[in-house]
């Protein structure tokens, strides 16, 4: 189809909420931006990163996308594979490969994914291979925050079982003021709560050195953890490799990898058997369906991280999709009216995948532009 790229929008949005933590990093406002490519046809597409518990700077953003707007105007949106290519890959010598502009231009080329579903009358879900209908989810959870002590983490994890249907939830360690013992205790209540049947996954944002790792990962093997993850610094391979071989825990990683480079470096040294690619994180769908399909050629699975409206065609679009991070309303109350329509969770601890044409989720702007900062 001949259809070309005619204008493209850059909104920020901010919102108070609670402050969390995990073991690296302090959560204060929430934060989403959004764009919106415009056609020469009248199809309109979006894309955009935050909704999470992420927070990143507002205002590096618009700044990127007029860089973009000058390499995209007059494209086609439909060529997602070689926008991806020349906008990425081929801009490294001028902006690096990883960093905000590369979170801006996976926003831009998901909405020319969105674009192109519904010019094709697909799902994103479709287009990327859509071998299941429904997929398992898993709720993240268990941050640090003020007055919240073992109990209150109890009674999260139980709303999170009992009134989400999580057959899995994850709980944060890490907090450098905590320390091996305090995490323990944490791991132990969360453990107690859900009772056995419940998987468990526990995340460390990257909070700790090699020996470190080890020491927690020894001590974890008694916990039946489903999956330790970030436990190190992302780029230390070797590290990886090390703790991998030594424990009998599954190792998650790959929720900062900007490049398909980065997971074969990671795959190569044997550094993970769960890869928590991000469609928001590395440029867009066409890089991360690269990463599924390198796992799967591995023996690999992949449980996206982030927004999971967003990570939803991606994990279903192929066999080795094992689960969905899934963000509860508590995490962010705003979320409850953020997108529609509502993503919940199914009886079972599944959710289902939408048939909509494009992403098969939406934004509620006459809720967002209350919030509205650039």
């Amino acid at each position: 189809m001949d259809i070309k790229i005619k204008k493209i929008k850059s909104e920020s949005f901010e919102w108070e909420r609670p402050g969390i933590w995990n073991g690296m990093h302090f959560y204060g406002p929430g934060r989403l931006h959004k764009v919106t490519i415009s056609t020469d046809q009248g199809i309109e597409g979006i894309g955009w990163n935050g909704g999470t518990a992420a927070v990143r700077p507002n205002d590096f953003y618009g700044l990127y996308v007029d860089y973009y707007k000058s390499f995209l105007i007059g494209k086609n949106p439909l060529d997602t594979e070689n926008l991806t290519l020349n906008l990425g890959q081929k801009q490294d010598k001028i902006l690096g490969s990883a960093g905000l502009h590369t979170q801006v231009l996976a926003a831009l080329i998901i909405a020319c994914w969105d674009i192109k579903g519904k010019v094709k009358g697909q799902s994103i879900h479709s287009l990327l291979g859509g071998e299941q209908k429904r997929v398992r989810a898993y709720v993240a959870g268990g941050y640090y925050a003020k007055n919240k002590g073992l109990e209150e983490l109890q009674e999260e994890l139980l709303h999170n079982v009992e009134n989400l249907n999580a057959t899995a939830v994850k709980i944060k360690i890490g907090d450098p003021n905590a320390g091996i013992s305090e995490d323990m205790k944490r791991i132990e209540a969360a453990r107690n709560a859900i009772g056995p049947n419940i998987d468990l996954l526990v995340d460390a944002n990257c909070a700790f050195d090699l020996n470190t790792a080890i020491e927690y990962a020894k001590e974890m093997e008694n916990y039946n953890i489903y999956w330790f993850e970030e436990p190190l610094a992302i780029h230390d391979f070797k590290a990886h490799k090390t703790l991998n071989a030594s424990t009998s825990l599954m190792i998650a990683a790959g929720e900062n990898y900007y490049t398909l480079a980065d997971f074969e470096t990671l795959i190569e040294n044997n550094g993970a058997s769960m890869l928590n690619v991000d469609a928001t994180i590395c440029p867009g769908y066409d890089v991360a369906l690269k990463v599924a399909k390198l796992a799967e050629e591995k023996g690999l699975k992949i449980a996206p991280h982030g927004c999971q409206e967003l990570q939803l065609p991606l994990v279903s679009a192929v066999s080795n999709g094992e689960l969905l991070e899934y963000y509860p309303p508590e995490v962010d109350e705003l979320r409850k009216e953020l997108f529609y329509p509502k993503l919940i969770l199914d009886s079972d601890g599944y959710v289902t995948v939408p048939d909509t044409p494009g992403i098969g989720f939406d934004l509620n702007m006459e809720l967002l532009n209350r919030y509205r900062v650039c």
